[in-house]
């Protein structure tokens, strides 16, 4: 039984929860997809727990270029021991925050859950 209705251009998709974190992970919604539940309520795709991460994809992406070579920005997506490598190599040098910098602006990189960034 679904429990969500997907609202795409021309298209309606009943959907579980399971199956929207699933089209989230591959790219097909994003955090602002509508959402309509069984009593008819719209929600943002990222507003429903267990689709999307509870951290900002943009503040994760500023995080990065502004404080990365710190690590901060993977302390904010939960990923400590990361965080902790990241800050004592100083960004692995400049390198690694460079990479993360890309991997948050495309969007591929998760947060400690494996959820995406909302």
């Amino acid at each position: 039984m679904s429990n969500w209705t997907l609202k795409l251009p021309g298209n309606e998709h009943k959907l579980s929860t399971e199956e929207l974190k699933t089209w989230a992970s591959a790219g097909k919604i994003t955090g602002d997809s509508i959402v309509v539940d069984a009593n008819g309520e719209h929600w943002n795709a990222k507003q429903i727990p267990g689709v999307f991460s509870k951290r900002e994809w943009l503040i994760a992406l500023v995080l990065s270029v502004i404080v990365g070579t710190l690590g901060v920005d993977r302390f904010y997506i939960g990923k400590i021991g990361t965080g902790i490598l990241k800050l004592i190599t100083f960004g692995g040098l400049g390198v690694w925050t460079i990479i993360d910098i890309i991997l948050i602006a495309v969007k591929k990189l998760d947060d400690k859950e494996g959820f995406k960034l909302a």
